[in-house]
């Protein structure tokens, strides 16, 4: 039998990150995120801040249960906390470029 080698941060970071943005109140909130290129943005916000965990399970023992049963309660909390700080950093600063920022020559003064 052979066996995979997986990530098991990714998959509870994307979990967490869903369940929070579901849970959010504004329209304007849940467009922002739906940018793949924000989420995107978000999930390296908090990956960068955790170390990352890998399991090697055989290839007839996948399940999607695996990730989320290796995170204790306050590890769910701390990764939780990371999406919500990534949230407030990524709603504070323009996500998107301005046009005038675009061209060149607005660049050097």
């Amino acid at each position: 039998m052979a066996n995979t080698l997986i990530n098991i941060t990714l998959p509870v970071v994307n979990e967490i990150i869903d369940d929070v943005l579901a849970a959010g109140q504004s329209a304007s909130y849940r467009e922002t995120f739906a940018s793949s290129d924000v989420r995107d943005r978000l999930a390296t916000f908090v990956l960068s801040r955790l170390p990352a965990r890998y399991m090697t399970i055989s290839d007839s023992e996948y399940a999607l249960e695996y990730p989320r049963n290796c995170y204790s309660a306050e590890q769910h909390r701390h990764i939780r906390q990371l999406v919500d700080q990534g949230i407030q950093k990524l709603l504070a600063r323009p996500v998107t470029p301005t046009p005038e920022t675009l061209f060149p020559s607005t660049w050097f003064g």
